[in-house]
């Protein structure tokens, strides 16, 4: 699931230049594709109501982004972690364009338990847990522990 995030100005630039980086916002689940879509939505919108003051970019946290995900009784997952892509085994895509530069975002959502932890730890700690427990994040069903 995807949208057209890339059209959303952030403030970001790359680095040494003014040209403006934009991301797209990619999500992988097990789970319906509505709630994957109003995930991906939910983030998207928080992000654009920011206005740059939560910066799309690998390492930040999204919280609350349930609302629209609550309509599918068995879903545990509440909450927004961005990290670079980890779909191709390799380097992330980027897309350079005349005027931009593009990069995929990937949506990770997270437990309340989770997030509690990687606010209290930081997001390289989670993802160090994630892959230490065995956590299999693309169930968005999984135990709230």
């Amino acid at each position: 699931m995807t949208t057209q995030f890339a059209d959303v100005d952030t403030g970001l630039v790359k680095e040494g230049s003014d040209m403006p980086v934009r991301c797209e916002l990619i999500a992988v689940a097990r789970a319906p594709q509505a709630a994957v879509a109003a995930a991906v939505v939910g983030v998207a919108a928080k992000l654009e109501e920011a206005q740059g003051q939560i910066p799309a970019q690998p390492g930040v946290l999204v919280p609350d982004i349930d609302s629209a995900l609550n309509q599918a009784a068995d879903i545990t997952v509440a909450h927004g972690m961005l990290i670079a892509p980890y779909l191709w085994g390799g380097p992330s895509p980027q897309v350079q364009e005349e005027d931009r530069l593009t990069l995929g975002l990937q949506l990770i959502m997270l437990t309340h338990a989770e997030y509690a932890y990687a606010v209290e730890e930081g997001v390289a700690a989670m993802q160090q847990a994630v892959a230490e427990s065995n956590i299999d994040i693309l169930d968005w069903t999984r135990a709230d522990s």
